[in-house]
């Protein structure tokens, strides 16, 4: 009798425990996760980056390509925290950049920032938010002084991604660039 209340109590325990993981969107594995942002679940996985808790994943369900940042708990539980379209604007872009911020409280903004490139001569894409003229700076030790944020993005596969917590008052009003073997600026987009 005893064994079996101990059974029951703990039960009600693990349900009680993991019953809101599955009420905040978490699933089983990260092919239902992805499911639940393309729910016919065509499409290629054309790039994947893990990181610490989560994966960065560019995907491609016909002519759309979708960034998506899949979280994970326990290496268990899953689920997307956010999704961004890459659509390039023009023809002409040497590279197609998006961005995607949302806000997790106190102030701080979980931001994804993507770009795919067409320049096989690029290595690196910084993202910065100094103020934007009609001419962009060309000397990157300037360009950091006047950023709240700098982030040196690696090109692989033709693809930089980068998540990270950013406060309210630095999210937005990016700016990058494409970045050469030899540091030297290839192009930039505001």
């Amino acid at each position: 009798m005893k064994k079996a209340m101990f059974l029951i109590l703990a039960a009600v325990v693990v349900v009680i425990s993991y019953l809101p993981l599955f009420l905040d969107g978490y699933v089983y594995n990260e092919e239902q996760a992805i499911r639940r942002v393309h729910p016919a679940y065509t499409g290629d996985k054309l790039y994947e980056r893990s990181e610490d808790h989560h994966k960065l994943i560019v995907w491609q369900d016909g002519h759309v390509k979708t960034v998506i940042v899949l979280e994970s708990k326990w290496g268990l539980l899953h689920k997307i925290t956010n999704a961004v379209g890459l659509e390039p604007k023009s023809k002409d872009e040497p590279f197609v950049r998006t961005w995607s911020a949302s806000h997790r409280g106190d102030g701080i903004y979980d931001t994804l920032v993507a770009v795919e490139t067409s320049e096989p001569e690029s290595k690196k894409i910084i993202v910065t938010n100094e103020p934007w003229d009609d001419k962009p700076i060309e000397d990157l030790e300037q360009v950091k002084a006047l950023s709240g944020i700098y982030m040196e993005i690696d090109v692989e596969q033709g693809y930089a991604i980068h998540y990270e917590q950013l406060p309210a008052d630095q999210t937005g009003g990016f700016i990058f660039r494409s970045i050469d073997a030899e540091g030297n600026i290839l192009s930039v987009q505001p």
